[in-house]
């Protein structure tokens, strides 16, 4: 298919680094615990016909080592670690500033899908519901817990409304303390932020109202954890599903997502497993039935395979 194809969304892949895995930590079918894996932390640069342009996460921050103490020290059970090229270096190469990127998506606000928010001087940040009490406070009933309070600039955030949904126990503060931020139409004049259901999702903005571009709630792996669903020709469309899980056997249904014991309790790499699965679910769905008479391709942020199977999609190539 052709890189760039009209009236339709140009995808192109982003490389944002490498770290490496324990299997056992995400696949319940691995009970190797020496068993480890080199995966990418892959990023997205989404360019809608209007021109304007996105970008899906950022990666690894290309020098990790300025990363807060907390976060350096969860790093060091993830190594080895590669950075180079970050996402901006990809963009680069093919030619783009990080400053020529209207927007970032940030699926959630893990270390490695963060990278450097400070390349991106004239972009908007976007992220789900909780996100900024996330930043402040953190939380504490996980491994890979700590965050960065000023990672953002705070007068370029847009932090989207409460879904309509019940919130989960880790979701639930007191939002009085977080006024609500400028909303979407702010970088896209006339756009309805309102969450409206669109196929198994409760819960979907069309960003541009073209229906080209959705941004998806997707509860379970940790507070704010947005996919995005973009249409790249009359007969596809890719699902960028962020850690929705972590290996294509769990997408596929092959293993199921691992718990184990930490501090007393059985935990999971996902905030909440149950929604988490809930989600997945949601997702297979979409992926087995397609959409408006178009396949989709589900690519989870980690996804090795795929990373290196789809090479040709690098930027300036695209899907």
């Amino acid at each position: 298919m052709s890189p760039c194809n009209p009236g339709y969304v140009k995808l192109s892949l982003l490389s944002g680094g490498f770290l490496t895995l324990p299997e056992h930590l995400f696949c319940d079918d691995q009970d190797d615990k020496n068993a480890r894996v080199e995966v990418p932390s892959m990023s997205f640069l989404i360019q809608h016909p209007s021109g304007f342009k996105l970008v899906f996460d950022l990666g690894i921050r290309k020098v990790w080592k300025n990363y807060s103490e907390k976060i350096r020290s969860h790093i060091q059970k993830r190594l080895p670690i590669r950075t180079d090229p970050d996402v901006s270096d990809s963009l680069r190469r093919g030619g783009l500033e990080p400053s020529d990127v209207g927007g970032v998506i940030l699926s959630h606000v893990h270390y490695d899908h963060v990278g450097t928010p400070a390349d991106f001087t004239k972009a908007h940040f976007i992220v789900g519901y909780g996100t900024r009490h996330l930043l402040e406070h953190g939380m504490t009933y996980h491994s890979a817990a700590s965050f960065e309070k000023d990672l953002l600039p705070s007068d370029r955030v847009v932090e989207l409304p409460a879904p309509n949904r019940p919130m989960l126990h880790v979701e639930a503060f007191d939002d009085t303390e977080y006024p609500a931020t400028k909303g979407l139409e702010t970088l896209i004049p006339g756009t309805d932020s309102s969450w409206r259901r669109r196929h198994s999702f409760e819960n979907t903005i069309d960003v541009f109202g073209d229906g080209l571009i959705f941004l998806i709630d997707s509860p379970g792996h940790i507070v704010g954890h947005v996919n995005l669903l973009v249409r790249v020709s009359s007969y596809k469309w890719v699902y960028l599903a962020g850690d929705a899980c972590h290996h294509s056997r769990i997408l596929d249904g092959k293993a199921g997502m691992a718990t184990w014991h930490e501090n007393g309790q059985n935990v999971c790499i996902h905030i909440d497993k149950e929604k988490a699965m809930e989600t997945l679910g949601k997702i297979q769905r979409l992926q087995a039935e397609g959409l408006d008479g178009a396949e989709v391709d589900v690519v989870l942020a980690h996804d090795a395979e795929w990373f290196k199977n789809n090479q040709a999609a690098l930027w300036p190539g695209g899907i």
